[in-house]
């Protein structure tokens, strides 16, 4: 029997190209041509029908395609699920419809692309970073429980980031480092959580340790891997070392989510420049917060005056949404 194609017009169709990366790895299957319609098959098999036998014709390589606008073409045509339909599909999916678990999937493929560019800039490929964004999205879903009050987007999110952050570490260069700047990386945590809504850059001048301030422990921070072993027996990890006992669980960062949702909404009422720098200095674009300075750095102004029109865009957003708005700042900050 042929693979079944996962273009053509099938049960499955929706499935598509969009699928093609995240079943290369997840079933380690590997790319066929369906001989009917001409369209790349993945080689994956619903449940009741036959595996692909092993003589059928692989992909040559002169005949590859872009698997990546392929990819992004069949998402594009998916079509987003209502709150209703969503939540008739997780129900379906925990009573073991496995066809529900997969549209779930394939209908919030859009939203792991939306996530993986943010990272573009981090040495991985866009379509490794959607791969393994899958990988996170796949276990969102298998775990969502939709009694948390959070719809399954908002939910995933976490899953997605957490899934292509470990991708992107273990890619990076791995370098070690001596114990005192372990023992300074932890100080730092505490320092910075200590700080709060101030904000770590203004911590920079504040010494750690022995010739490091804050500023220079930034910078080395963004240059080592978390899964570095800092004992003899590599047994303890940094990120187990400095790991917070509050760190968010992915129902509590679902919940974050909603609040950066929420404030991102109110911030676009806002003059363009005062919600671009609320947009950057609080994490509601890109993959993190950008500093003061860093703000400053792209706008061409000093620290002092961004804070100024950070201050003032606080103010409007108070005036207009009132203590509504002022809840989801601190929610906010407390959150990053």
């Amino acid at each position: 029997m042929r693979p079944y194609c996962l273009l053509g017009e099938t049960p499955n169709s929706h499935f598509g190209a969009a699928l093609l990366s995240v079943l290369h790895h997840h079933y380690n299957r590997f790319p066929q041509r369906c001989k009917p319609c001409g369209h790349i098959a993945c080689g994956y098999t619903p449940t009741g029908m036959e595996e692909p036998r092993e003589e059928e014709e692989v992909l040559e390589a002169e005949e590859e395609v872009d698997i990546l606008g392929l990819y992004l073409a069949e998402v594009a045509r998916t079509p987003i699920l209502s709150e209703a339909e969503e939540k008739e599909l997780v129900w379906r999916m925990k009573q073991g419809d496995r066809a529900a678990r997969e549209r779930l999937i394939v209908s919030h493929l859009r939203l792991v692309i939306s996530m993986a560019k943010e990272y573009g800039d981090t040495g991985l490929d866009l379509l490794d970073l959607i791969q393994e964004g899958n990988i996170g999205l796949i276990e969102a879903v298998d775990r969502y429980d939709p009694s948390h009050g959070v719809r399954l987007s908002t939910y995933a999110r976490w899953w997605i980031r957490q899934s292509i952050g470990k991708a992107i570490e273990k890619h990076s260069q791995m370098i070690r480092i001596p114990a005192y700047l372990f023992r300074a990386i932890v100080r730092f945590q505490r320092l910075k959580a200590s700080f709060g809504a101030e904000g770590i850059e203004e911590t920079e001048d504040v010494l750690i340790a022995p010739g490091l301030t804050a500023e220079r422990l930034l910078r080395i921070r963004d240059t080592i891997s978390l899964d570095m072993p800092v004992d003899e027996e590599e047994e303890l990890t940094l990120e187990e070392l400095v790991a917070d006992e509050d760190m968010p669980t992915p129902e509590r960062a679902a919940l974050i989510e909603l609040f950066r949702e929420e404030l991102l909404e109110m911030v676009e009422k806002l003059p363009p420049r005062d919600a671009q720098i609320l947009r950057w200095r609080y994490g509601l674009e890109g993959p993190r917060p950008l500093t003061l300075a860093e703000i400053g750095r792209k706008l061409g102004v000093s620290r002092e005056r961004v804070r100024q029109i950070e201050a003032r865009a606080l103010k409007r957003l108070k005036e207009a949404w009132g203590e509504k708005a002022l809840e989801f700042y601190r929610r906010l900050i407390a959150s990053v």
